[in-house]
């Protein structure tokens, strides 16, 4: 049976990279195209330079931005997904369930699962899974959770909400 791909979800930094990026690159070249266009009417010879660095500076700006939150979300999954890939597996404690207070859609407040795990020095390490858009406490399998916990850095841990939920479909 093969392994599906898991599931590592977007943060707000990627989708405001997705949105960011495209657009200030969209800003910076309409500004450098118009600003060299030859029939438009200019009133001062200054009017294209002022065109060009305003256009220029705030798609440059976007670029920038959108770049620097979609290089921060991609190392992220990437980094969740080489702990989940060649992490150490531990059994975590499923805390609870627990709901986004900063984060508001359509149907409510995503939620997301908390579990702890004790390491042998008597340090309790908490992680938290991607957001689950459904209430699914009532839908779990098991009281502990998969945890691939990286090798490089433990503070980096892939909760597997997959293996203790059923396949979940939302109409």
């Amino acid at each position: 049976m093969m392994e599906t791909k898991k599931k590592l979800g977007w943060t707000v930094y990627g989708v405001l990279g997705i949105i960011f990026a495209p657009m200030g690159l969209l800003f910076a070249v309409l500004g450098a195209v118009l600003g060299q266009a030859k029939n438009a009417r200019w009133k001062t010879p200054q009017d294209p330079v002022i065109f060009i660095a305003v256009f220029g500076g705030i798609g440059g700006l976007f670029l920038l931005l959108g770049l620097i939150f979609l290089a921060l979300d991609l190392r992220r999954r990437y980094l969740l997904r080489r702990a989940y890939e060649s992490g150490n597996r531990v059994e975590a404690e499923i805390l609870g369930i627990v709901e986004q207070q900063n984060v508001n859609m359509a149907n409510g407040r995503p939620r997301m699962l908390e579990a702890a795990w004790t390491d042998a020095n008597g340090v309790v390490h908490v992680y938290r899974s991607r957001y689950l858009y459904t209430n699914v406490e009532k839908l779990l399998k098991s009281k502990t959770v998969p945890v691939y916990i990286d090798r490089y850095n433990e503070n980096i841990g892939f909760v597997d909400v997959d293996a203790v939920l059923p396949e979940i479909r939302i109409h």
